[in-house]
């Protein structure tokens, strides 16, 4: 009877525990390692795409940030009566650092604005557009282009020129 006992209790063992005691075969961690590796394929270029586009969202928000700093430094400046700046002049961060700000905190200086951009922003001349210049990271950014962000700067009038 002891021995009819114990062959049951033997044969109720199920596949999967005696399975789990085992570990798992080598074809089996290589199809893992496959499935893995086709997922991570399929999702690397959307992340390089969205990284790229975020880069260039940035490099944009910059750009109208410094815009912006320098119509208030021109508002400000007529509003003391003092001179503006003649066009051609080059603009400066002296001049327009009060005025810009990042995450609610003024800019400490050019490394401050350019961080995050892969190149550098330019200021420009009064009376012409900032523009940005390009690292070799982000000179294969197709939406530097596409956004239509000026990476030279552009002839046009500015509210701050005379």
């Amino acid at each position: 009877m002891r021995t009819a006992v114990r062959v049951l209790k033997q044969r109720g063992i199920s596949y999967a525990r005696k399975r789990s005691a085992t570990g798992m075969t080598l074809v089996e961690i290589l199809v893992v390692i496959a499935i893995i590796a086709a997922l991570a394929a399929m999702i690397y270029p959307a992340i390089i795409d969205s990284l790229q586009k975020s880069q260039a969202a940035m490099i944009a928000q910059r750009l109208d940030a410094v815009q912006k700093a320098e119509v208030q430094y021109s508002i400000d400046q007529q509003t003391n009566g003092q001179a503006l700046p003649n066009n051609g002049t080059p603009v400066t961060i002296q001049q327009l650092q009060q005025y810009l700000t990042r995450f609610g905190v003024q800019i400490q200086g050019r490394n401050d604005l350019n961080q995050g951009t892969g190149g550098t922003i330019e200021f420009g001349s009064w009376g012409s557009n900032p523009y940005f210049s390009a690292g070799s990271s982000v000179s294969s950014n197709p939406y530097i282009s596409r956004y239509n962000i000026p990476t030279g700067p552009l002839s046009q009038a500015s509210p701050g020129g005379n």
